[in-house]
């Protein structure tokens, strides 16, 4: 198990933690596809799919020079509370523009980067809120985590107490980090006239019935290989009942010990979709509800 002072993090609003550098491109790998369809579509509306670019413009330390000392930058977050820095640098005959994380006031994950020598498709980036006040940290990760170690004193707590926080924060960022996997994959495929992200606080009162009365639970292990029930129930709203919608929660199962088995909550998704409900019905349906 990764340790907590091993753990790698690239988002300052976010708590989510990362084992190695190849964790992070695996998860962040369909967001790098999202702003590359999201050029491209900048492109097309621009009529300049192809771009006469000068040599200068790809030297591999432009990047580097671009996040370190940037002419304007610009933040904004998606549906998922991720949030993602616009970095733009005029150069002399062209200028660059690098979409990357931040943490710790560093770009610490590079999402895209791109050159043009058009002021239209630079402004196509100038979205979301500006940012004035850019400040670039001077410690690595790693020497941030260590100092803040070494600074915490546990008075009458031993390694043992300090392990069990340590691990609690790892299963923490594990249900963190599936959520967001998840999340990702309604935001691709739910249809834009399904119930908004915005609403979902509204459905919260379906949750509780949900885990206590389903209409169907389903069993499956997930990629990592962590088992997920997923329970479903179907509900009506409106003065008749005409308007009908699931209700869906995904957990994470975890025994805590040889006799105990707890059911820890992931996420819940509201839908009027049929076909996005489908998706969720997947491995091995139990019969009737599952205690937590």
């Amino acid at each position: 198990m990764c340790h907590l002072d091993d753990l790698l993090f690239i988002d300052e609003f976010s708590h989510k933690g990362f084992c190695s550098e190849e964790c992070i491109e695996d998860f962040y790998f369909p967001l790098i596809k999202h702003f590359e369809i999201v050029e491209h579509s900048m492109r097309s509306k621009l009529n300049m799919r192809e771009e006469q670019i000068p040599a200068e413009a790809t030297d591999e330390g432009l990047v580097e020079e671009v996040v370190t000392s940037p002419t304007e930058i610009y933040r904004h977050s998606n549906e998922l509370q991720e949030t993602f820095y616009h970095f733009i640098k005029q150069f002399p005959d062209f200028v660059v523009i690098v979409i990357a994380s931040v943490y710790r006031k560093e770009a610490s994950f590079i999402f895209l980067s791109t050159v043009t020598k058009s002021k239209q498709l630079v402004n196509e980036f100038r979205y979301g809120e500006k940012v004035n006040d850019w400040e670039i940290g001077k410690q690595s990760l790693k020497q941030e985590i260590e100092e803040s170690l070494s600074h915490n004193d546990f008075e009458g707590e031993g390694p043992v107490e300090q392990d069990f926080e340590d691990e609690d924060m790892i299963f923490m960022q594990l249900l963190e980090s599936k959520k967001s996997k998840i999340l990702a994959d309604v935001i691709i495929n739910r249809r834009e006239d399904d119930i908004s992200f915005e609403e979902y606080p509204g459905y919260e009162f379906c949750f509780q019935e949900t885990l206590e009365l389903p209409d169907e639970v389903f069993e499956k292990k997930d990629d990592e290989g962590d088992k997920l029930f997923t329970y479903i129930k179907s509900f009506s709203k409106g003065a008749h009942g005409e308007e009908s919608f699931f209700y869906i929660v995904i957990c994470l199962r975890k025994n805590t010990d040889a006799m105990t088995v707890n059911v820890y909550p992931i996420l819940a998704i509201p839908t009027t979709d049929i076909k996005m409900c489908q998706e969720f019905r997947g491995g091995t349906r139990l019969s009737g509800p599952i205690k937590n």
